[in-house]
Formats: structure tokens, C-alpha cells, sequence
């Protein structure tokens, strides 16, 4: 049996903590902080944190205890994980038109839900492999460059991105083209959902 070196130790480690619903709470946190207009009460700020990111990463632990899901393996804890996240992002997004949240905070709950209607597209019906992780990611990069313009924070989202797809690629848990799918699918619909809003 292979041993890991100190390196892909590091790299699998930095991966599981850089995990996409991190990244949506610190997003959420990013964008009420620049202008809490955009998110408006603290209340709307921890139900998307919730929403997005509490909610999402709950399909890691409960693998275990749900039958069609515990005796898979690592393919059924990123499927249940795909579920809890959709899940998330549609609560958010029925929660924000329910409440008539901001516009900001809408815009962040259309731009994840339809980024996880375009990976169940991609990954379920099409059978392709773009990356979760990477759309999870590159999504609050690309919407804090298209749409907010909240530049320094997307540059270190960047760098933060960059290492996360390095210790993907070091932990072989993507290729660089499921990487790169990944990137694509959040970058085509955060565009297309900023288009909209910023036309009505």
C-alpha cells in the first residue's frame, strides 16, 4: 500500500477545509460587510449562511445513517452531497422571494441555485464529470468580479481557488478538465443571472 508523502497529506487536508459551502458563508459574510444593503438584517445574513452553507455540508456526516447512500462509498457521499447542496440553494432561493429579500442577496441564491441545476445537468443526465468543488468555488469568484465588483476579495478568492485545484489535482480527486467544467458551468450562469438582474 502506497504511503502519502507530506505533501499530498497537505494538499487533501487543505481540500477538505477548503470545502464550497465555506466559501458561500465567508461570501455571504464578504458581501455584508462591503454594503449590508446587499443582504440586508443579520437575520437574512444567518439564514443564507444556513441556506448555503450549513445546510450543504450536512451530506458528508449523515451518509452514514441513509441507506441508499451509506454503502457507496465516496461516490455516494459526493451524490448526497450534490443533494444537500440543491437542496440548500432551493430553500435559499423560495426563503429570499418568500421574505422579498435584497436584490444583492437574491442575485446570490439564483446564481447557486442555477449552478446546481447546471451541475445536475451536467453530471446526471449528460454523464459528464465537471467538478462540484470548482463550480463551488470559482462561483463567489466570478459573481464578486461580474456583478459586484468587489475586487479584492475575488482576487483572493482566486488564490485561494488555485490552491484548491492544485490539491485536487495532487489528491486525484479531479482532473483538471472536471476542474475546468466545473469553472465553465459557474462562470456561464453567474453571467447569465447577472444579466438579469442588472436589467430589472
Amino acid at each position: 500500500m502506497k504511503t502519502q508523502t507530506t505533501m499530498e497529506k497537505a494538499a487533501a487536508i487543505f481540500r477538505k477545509a477548503a470545502r464550497p459551502p465555506i466559501f458561500a458563508a465567508a461570501f455571504l459574510v464578504i458581501l455584508f460587510v462591503a454594503d449590508p444593503a446587499y443582504i440586508g438584517p443579520p437575520w437574512q445574513l444567518a439564514f443564507g449562511i444556513f441556506a448555503l452553507g450549513v445546510l450543504p455540508i450536512l451530506g458528508y456526516p449523515l451518509q452514514r445513517f441513509i441507506p441508499p447512500f451509506q454503502d457507496r462509498g465516496r461516490e455516494g457521499q459526493r451524490s448526497l452531497a450534490m443533494l444537500f447542496c440543491f437542496g440548500g440553494y432551493l430553500l435559499g432561493t423560495l426563503w429570499g422571494l418568500a421574505t422579498q429579500a435584497p436584490m444583492g442577496l437574491l442575485m446570490v441564491y439564483f446564481c447557486y441555485l442555477s449552478c446546481g441545476i447546471g451541475m445536475l445537468i451536467f453530471n446526471k443526465l449528460f454523464r459528464l464529470k465537471a467538478s462540484g468543488h470548482a463550480c463551488g468555488i470559482m462561483g463567489p469568484v466570478f459573481a464578486m468580479c461580474i456583478h459586484f465588483h468587489l475586487w479584492i476579495p475575488a482576487l483572493v478568492g482566486c488564490f485561494l481557488a488555485v490552491l484548491v485545484f492544485a490539491s485536487s489535482v495532487k489528491t486525484k480527486e479531479h482532473t483538471p478538465g472536471q476542474l475546468l467544467g466545473g469553472s465553465a458551468i459557474a462562470l456561464v450562469c453567474i453571467s447569465a443571472v447577472s444579466a438579469v438582474f442588472t436589467a430589472l
